[in-house]
């Protein structure tokens, strides 16, 4: 018969080896699909297009409690990111809707778009950010920045402003305070039936050490193509805001659950 202190050994083994596999931060463990955070992002040139548009678009992906800001704002944008611990370097289009979360300014962010797979599977899996794969470009032709998202082989976005033409070194601190503008996203995972919310959270993703070293304004133009694998011209232009360029560091780290609607359904 064995004994007893043999089978606390037992146990014990066990326990040890399942914790070993439980310290990776995500599967498969023979070579996690990211790094656990901080990540840290330097010189990032990032191409932002502001544009109104239709009241009716901007309701219809905004989740509550959250409320669209005046004049249905929206945001689409291009990340170069030239420096990326953990991930290397990649390119993002993010696409976001002006709102309002328990009367304060935020920015809700409901599709992105990256060509490395890494910090998508990251973005998805730890704060909810609704990443998928996409092929978006941001390069300078003769004197124009010009950013470009392709999906399946066929362009669906174009945005083009003149290449640093307004510096804006006068307004550094005013452009860095609303790059911290709260972000949200929503986070939603099924439970491994594929029907059952496992989770369904609306995450604020925190972003730390922001330094802007740089910004340039401008006029832009945005044109989008609809297409039902990327759908950027589900909020359709009425006309073109404003046009900035920007390039600066940051620090994503973490995450902070604002609103679980799971919770609040109980």
């Amino acid at each position: 018969m064995q004994s007893f202190t043999s089978k606390n050994a037992v146990v014990a083994g066990a326990a040890s080896e399942t914790n070993k596999f439980l310290q990776y931060p995500v599967m498969p463990t023979l070579r996690p699909a990211y790094p656990r955070g901080p990540w840290h992002y330097k010189d990032m040139h990032q191409l932002v297009v502001t544009y109104e548009s239709t009241a009716e678009a901007v309701r219809a992906v905004l989740p509550p409690p959250l409320q669209p800001a005046d004049g249905n704002r929206v945001t689409i944008e291009w990340r170069r990111m030239s420096e990326v611990s953990g991930f290397g370097p990649y390119t993002e289009v993010g696409h976001s809707v002006a709102c309002t979360f328990e009367g304060n300014p935020a920015i809700y962010v409901f599709q992105a778009f990256l060509d490395s797979e890494s910090p998508t599977l990251a973005g998805r899996e730890v704060l909810g950010f609704p990443k998928r794969h996409g092929e978006p470009e941001l390069k300078t032709v003769r004197e124009v920045l010009t950013g470009t998202l392709t999906y399946g082989g066929v362009q669906v976005a174009l945005a083009t402003m003149p290449y640093r033409a307004v510096d804006l070194s006068d307004r550094l601190a005013e452009i860095e305070q609303e790059l911290q503008t709260t972000q949200l996203v929503l986070k939603l995972l099924p439970d491994v039936d594929n029907h059952t919310p496992k989770v369904a959270q609306l995450v604020r993703v925190g972003i730390y050490n922001v330094r802007l070293r740089s910004a340039w304004g401008g006029p832009a133009e945005l044109f989008m193509v609809p297409h039902v694998g990327c759908p950027v011209a589900a909020l359709p232009v009425v006309r073109v805001l404003e046009g900035r360029q920007h390039l600066w560091d940051m620090t994503l780290s973490d995450g902070q659950v604002v609103h679980d609607y799971l919770e609040a359904g109980r």
